[in-house]
Parts: structure tokens; C-alpha cells; sequence
């Protein structure tokens, strides 16, 4: 079993129209930190629209991205579907990258193109904060780096609060406005790249933590 979070909830504020990052290898816990903190947000802002994006995007044999999107954007409302609908759904795979994937089967999807959806599933939720897992499979560094700046740019675009899990120290560094970082199954800093950075040259965190 892979060790979980543990230790107490230190995160500070997160900030809006801005993308929180949490940094940690496989089995570190940040999975498990991912859920607390939507918990705990949950719990103080009754109301708030919070999204914790942590389960594969629907995989339904016979369902369509387009479909599985609409989907997601009709959840908990009538079924009706218009011109505000299509023209939602839409703009929703041009903002991930996805519209020319719109007629394929969801099943027929690479990790990466899954994993923009189900980005695509939460945003056009229109959270007040939105919290993205890593894929179920791995995805490379490149991968990583384009879905986080999408759903960064989407945070801005947006003002929501961004929280997104990575193993790519590389990626958090260049995509981050706030790192959380996990060593060993438990958060040992919090701050922006260039803190987290200065504080590796000074000996305060272990280099292993921001290793590439």
C-alpha cells in the first residue's frame, strides 16, 4: 500500500484566478491531500461550488466526447438541450484542446486527450474551486505541462481557485503561482517556486523534494 497524507492541514490561503500545485512522487499522498483540502473547503464555504476532479473521465462505450461533456455540463439540471448548450460544450473542447476529438468514443481516447476531458467535465461546471488529480496513467512531463497551462489559463479566465497533482518537479516550477510540497507522505513546504527554490539552496528543504 502506498503511504497516504498525513499530518496536520497547513496549506494557507489559495489563491483566485491562480494555479496551486502539489508536488510529490508516486504513493506520497496527493491523492489523499487533494481530497482533504476539498473537504475542508467544502466545509467552510457552505454553497461554494466545489470540484474535486479525481475519477477518469466517463468511459461509456457507446457515449461521445461531445456527449460525455454536455453531459457533465446538464448534471443536476433539467435535460434540455439548445444553442447555449451546443455553443457551451464547444467552447469547452476548444479551451482543452479537444474539439477536433468531439465525434470520437470517450474509450478511444489516449491518456492524455482523458485526462483534458476530464478537465473540460469540471470546468464547464463553473467551479469556485477546482481541484485536478493526476491521470490514472501516467503521462509525461510534456503532457503535464500543456494541461496545466490550460487549466491555469482557465483559472484566470475564470477567477476560481486551481489546484492541481503532479510528479513533475520540472512542471510545478514553471506553471505554479503557489507550490505544495510532499516528501515522504507528508506537505514540508508551501510558497512560489522562486521561495521553494531559495530555500533548497539553502539547505531548508531536501533538494530530493524538487528533484526533476
Amino acid at each position: 500500500m502506498p503511504p497516504s497524507f498525513h499530518g496536520p492541514l497547513c496549506t494557507g490561503p489559495l489563491p483566485a484566478g491562480a494555479l496551486t500545485v502539489l508536488l510529490g512522487p508516486a504513493g506520497s499522498g496527493k491523492t489523499r491531500l487533494l481530497r482533504r483540502i476539498a473537504h475542508h473547503l467544502t466545509d467552510d464555504e457552505p454553497g461554494a461550488r466545489i470540484i474535486l476532479a479525481d475519477t477518469p473521465a466517463t468511459a461509456v462505450p457507446s457515449l461521445r466526447v461531445f456527449e460525455a461533456l454536455l453531459l457533465a455540463h446538464k448534471q443536476g439540471d433539467r435535460w434540455a438541450v439548445g444553442a447555449p448548450e451546443i455553443q457551451a460544450v464547444g467552447a469547452s473542447l476548444e479551451q482543452v484542446g479537444l474539439a477536433h476529438a468531439a465525434g470520437m468514443l470517450v474509450n478511444a481516447l489516449d491518456a492524455n486527450a482523458r485526462q483534458r476531458l476530464r478537465l473540460a467535465q469540471a470546468l464547464i461546471r463553473q467551479p469556485d474551486a477546482l481541484l485536478l488529480d493526476e491521470s490514472e496513467h501516467a503521462l509525461s512531463a510534456q503532457d503535464q505541462a500543456g494541461i496545466a497551462a490550460q487549466f491555469k489559463n482557465a483559472a484566470i479566465a475564470q477567477g476560481f481557485r486551481a489546484v492541481m497533482a503532479t510528479p513533475h518537479a520540472h512542471v510545478a516550477l514553471q506553471v505554479a503561482d503557489k507550490l505544495l510540497v510532499l516528501h515522504h507522505g507528508r506537505l514540508i513546504a508551501e510558497g512560489a517556486p522562486a521561495e521553494m527554490l531559495a530555500r533548497v539552496k539553502a539547505g531548508d528543504i531536501d533538494p530530493a523534494a524538487l528533484a526533476p
